[in-house]
């Protein structure tokens, strides 16, 4: 991989193989993660998460430990905003009442995951992306609005100002079509 781009090389060597670990038992669990770690730093993310899995039980997020455990009450102590416990509930109820099959969304092409998830209220293009990775393993996932990924091709490219999308996409041309591991590498570069 590292032949690919040279530059990137040094970052793999530092940080050794990619250690990306879908949840394909537990796509849920991936998704609901995506949702807390919304335009919040890695170690807030963690945090919150951590909190939740206190008020669940357990450190994995379920359909059922969801709706029975977390209330727009408690989830204030976790740190947890109203707008994206209302996003977790509706989706948790979807995936109970079999309204949403992520066996289906698994076997669907990118676009048309990103188009399934993004209709429910409060998932965006970058959550529905980060799933993409997270949830369901997908290798050529380059989510150019992530703030840390662009910090990363600034810095590791040595940009002058932050990235566009286009300069995104041209540079990351050469890892095509393991895109998801540039960004795992990319992320090590800011962390």
């Amino acid at each position: 991989m590292s032949s690919a781009d040279g530059i990137l090389a040094e970052i793999i060597e530092k940080h050794g193989p990619c250690t990306i670990n879908p949840a394909f038992d537990n796509p849920l669990h991936a998704l609901v993660s995506s949702i807390v770690s919304q335009q919040l730093s890695v170690h807030a993310a963690r945090a919150i998460k951590g909190r939740l899995f206190e008020l669940i039980g357990e450190e994995t997020f379920t359909p059922n430990k969801i709706i029975s455990k977390l209330s727009a009450r408690n989830i204030r102590s976790a740190g947890l905003s109203r707008a994206k416990y209302k996003c977790i509930h509706e989706l948790a109820l979807a995936a109970n009442r079999r309204r949403i099959d992520f066996g289906t969304i698994a076997n669907s092409d990118d676009e048309d995951v990103i188009e399934k998830l993004t209709a429910f209220s409060g998932i965006g293009r970058w959550t529905a992306e980060m799933f993409l990775i997270f949830g369901l393993g997908r290798p050529d996932v380059l989510s150019t609005k992530d703030a840390g990924l662009r910090r990363g091709f600034k810095i590791l490219y040595n940009l002058q100002e932050t990235p566009s999308e286009a300069e995104m996409i041209s540079i990351s041309e050469p890892w095509r079509p393991y895109r998801s591991v540039e960004s795992w590498y990319l992320w090590r570069v800011v962390d």
